[in-house]
């Protein structure tokens, strides 16, 4: 007697399993960790024997958890520097509506925008990310990064919709500049519009920022050329990021043909869960310049230290099971009962790590000022974790 559940091995598992794919980034997954448990049959059928019915059905689903650990195996084993990619990425993120090029205004600004902070792997570059989108076309192409890189510390963290507040404090001290920063992004937001089914992102930043201005700003020929001074700036940034997928899905007509007797339907329902939270403080410490041509063209450049302390904590879950009852009532004129159901369990697994203390950083900035309209594109690159963030800004500063 030979049992094979069609469905479940073949295009339909690989759409359940492609969720986990997404958790692979961050775990490694044990043989161990995926339990499953095959049905029990009952049969008042005298020309079927039981104990082999029941021996093929153990066997498939055996094959099921095979099926997935292999389709998984490549993962890394130690997930917690990954999730110690994805705390450090937070850091990395938290200069969203940015006005490093902008100090030294009059009276207020107001800026807002979107920012995005990377982990990449250690021996990994901005080069090597366009090399991956050019082979990513080729049959194999990405798998050499994967494999490469699977062990290292890779996150990211987007910021989506950022806001700051500066004012100058010159009335309390010459030169002080006072400011304060929100970031808050909900998908939930956004679920009428967009179906999201089983799929939830948010994001909550709050700051506060102080900037002197060391070297006050200087106007050259005939205001053409502005160097806006040096300014020292620090503050404190609490962040938080949290990611849940919990796709719930519903396969049906999952048959199990036995030889010598009619198909039995496995309709099957499937739950996978991944997810993490982010936890970050920030203190940045920065001293910034930057130069004004022709009366729009903005450059910056600066050098800084994010100080950082938080947590990010990650895991995975999943499971699969037959609807008894359903499969039982067509059963029921076969002479068979499927007294127990079977189901796969993928045991909860994660990782919890923290950010590196000391994230040294160089900054720039290209923007264009008309009048008190400001757009501009924040660059930062920190070079002792190969970190980056790039954003986009757009605000007034009178």
């Amino acid at each position: 007697m030979v049992i094979f559940i069609s469905g479940l091995t073949g295009k339909r598992l690989l759409v359940s399993v492609f969720l986990l794919l997404l958790a692979g980034m961050v775990f490694g997954i044990d043989k161990e960790d995926i339990k499953v448990y095959p049905p029990i049959f009952k049969s008042n059928n005298s020309e079927i024997d039981i104990s082999d019915l029941d021996k093929a059905a153990e066997d498939a689903f055996n094959d099921i958890r095979d099926n997935v650990y292999n389709f998984l195996e490549f993962l890394p084993d130690d997930f917690t520097n990954l999730a110690g990619g994805f705390a450090n990425a937070s850091v990395f993120s938290s200069d969203g509506a940015s006005q490093r090029g902008y100090e030294g205004y009059k009276a207020f600004s107001f800026t807002f925008g979107f920012m995005g902070g990377f982990k990449l792997p250690r021996n990994f570059s901005v080069f090597s990310i366009l090399n991956l989108f050019k082979n990513s076309g080729n049959v194999g192409g990405g798998q050499g990064f994967f494999e490469d890189n699977m062990d290292d510390d890779v996150g990211i963290d987007p910021q989506i919709l950022n806001a700051q507040f500066g004012i100058n404090t010159s009335f309390l001290l010459k030169g002080l500049y006072l400011g304060f920063k929100f970031s808050k992004f909900d998908t939930h937001w956004i679920s009428g519009v967009i179906p999201l089914s089983g799929f939830s992102f948010s994001t909550l930043s709050i700051g506060v920022n102080a900037s002197y201005q060391l070297i006050s700003q200087k106007r050259l020929l005939a205001g053409l050329l502005v160097w806006r001074g040096l300014n020292l700036g620090t503050g404190f940034i609490w962040q938080n990021t949290s990611f849940n997928l919990s796709p719930a899905l519903s396969i049906d007509d999952n048959p199990i043909p036995i030889e010598g007797f009619e198909t039995i339907n496995m309709p099957v329902d499937a739950v996978f869960h991944l997810g993490f939270e982010t936890n970050t403080y920030i203190v940045p410490i920065k001293a910034m310049t930057s130069i004004r041509l022709l009366g729009f063209l903005n450059l910056a450049a600066g050098v800084g230290v994010d100080i950082a302390f938080g947590s990010s904590k990650i895991g995975v879950s999943g499971s699969f099971k037959v609807d008894k009852d359903k499969v039982n009532r067509d059963l029921q004129d076969k002479g068979l009962t499927m007294e127990t159901d079977p189901s796969l369990v993928l045991s909860p697994v994660g990782g919890e790590s923290k950010p590196s203390i000391l994230n040294i950083k160089v900054m720039g900035a290209v923007g264009f000022n008309f009048g008190p309209a400001i757009i501009d594109i924040p660059l930062t690159y920190y070079f002792l974790n190969n970190g980056y963030s790039v954003g986009v800004t757009f605000g007034v500063a009178l």
